[in-house]
């Protein structure tokens, strides 16, 4: 017969044995963070509008560009996109061309404002995302061009189009957001002979991810204009990049590695950015962009590099894709998810 003291040791003993071996392993320490930039497409071009020579040209190609926007059927492209964030798991996603179209009819050539929501691409992803069951939220949204024209000639609508860029968080890794801001570039380009400006902004967080504080900016700099594009590069230097926190840009920059079509590239790596594509594929150019502008026509391969995951403060590329240029990614009615490829980049966390 064993003593209560002898049963004690040996129970204790027990214990120091299965302790160590039956507590739950603590996770490693997270070392890396993905972040995925995505320009969503219009829909349309808005070339044939910006280049009218007429009013009744103007409006007629308001309303074919209208036509191609409804062809193009946001609402199945963003499955398309909330399937490419599934197969990438992001932590952040920028976004650009974020556009809600509001609709009026009849026309009453802009005196009020169109009001009608006819397309939300903003709730057309966020569909998409809880359809997949995918844990994310936008956090930081950015209001830009607000500009409204009469549709065909004579006119029988108004469509107004109201451009956004936005930020995606996702909701399930701890994340912890400190802080958010949006705001629009000073410089502008006047349309239409001074009627309208197109204006462009950007939107950051301040997040804190396994104890390692960064900024995550987004945006998308001017495409008709060099010289307002690359004032805006600097603009976004002297403002939302203007800070002591590693920061991450992602975004769709209009301009080209080797400066053959603007200087705004050169001037963010001149500022101390880096790109991380090359860090990860120094081989690779990693073309991003682009598809025509119906988006049910086939195509060839991306031709040019405009979309951007740039870092200041210690992290460093180590892997990531370009999406959405493959066949396979087409959606089920034949249509690509954009004109633009996403590009979902994985960095090393500063001192990791």
């Amino acid at each position: 017969m064993l003593r209560a003291s002898s049963v004690a040791v040996l129970a204790g003993a027990v214990l120091l044995a299965v302790g160590p071996a039956a507590a739950a392993k603590k996770p490693p320490p997270r070392r890396t963070v993905t972040l995925m930039t995505r320009n969503l497409y219009l829909g349309a071009s808005l070339d044939p509008i910006l280049h009218a020579t007429s009013i009744p040209g103007a409006f007629q190609a308001v309303a074919a560009a209208w036509e191609q926007v409804q062809a193009n059927d946001s609402p199945q492209r963003a499955g398309a996109i909330a399937a490419e964030i599934a197969r990438a798991k992001p932590d952040f996603v920028g976004v650009q061309e974020l556009p809600l179209y509001r609709t009026q009819t009849p026309s009453d050539f802009t005196s009020t404002p169109a009001a009608a929501v006819a397309l939300d691409y903003r709730t057309a992803l966020l569909d998409a995302l809880r359809a997949r069951k995918l844990p994310y939220r936008f956090v930081a949204v950015n209001t830009n061009t607000d500009v409204e024209f009469p549709s065909g000639f004579p006119p029988t609508m108004d469509v107004r189009l109201t451009m956004r860029n936005a930020i995606l968080m996702r909701t399930d890794r701890g994340i912890k957001l400190r802080r958010a801001r949006a705001g629009n570039y000073a410089t502008t380009l006047p349309l239409f002979q001074g009627l309208a400006k197109a204006i462009r902004g950007w939107v950051y967080v301040d997040v804190t991810v396994a104890r390692k504080t960064f900024r995550v900016v987004d945006t998308h700099l001017e495409a008709f204009d060099r010289a307002t594009q690359e004032q805006q590069s600097k603009e976004l230097l002297a403002g939302p990049a203007a800070t002591k926190l590693p920061v991450v840009l992602l975004g769709d920059l209009n301009s080209r590695p080797d400066g053959s079509t603007t200087a705004s590239y050169p001037n963010l790596i001149a500022g101390g950015l880096r790109d991380s594509w090359p860090q990860a594929y120094p081989n690779s150019v990693g073309l991003t962009c682009c598809h025509g502008d119906d988006l049910r026509v086939a195509g060839g391969p991306f031709y040019e590099r405009i979309d951007y995951v740039l870092e200041r403060g210690g992290f460093r590329g180590v892997r990531g894709a370009v999406t959405g240029e493959m066949p396979l990614t087409r959606t089920a009615g034949g249509l690509w998810p954009s004109d633009h490829g996403g590009l979902w980049m994985t960095l090393r966390l500063p001192g990791r």
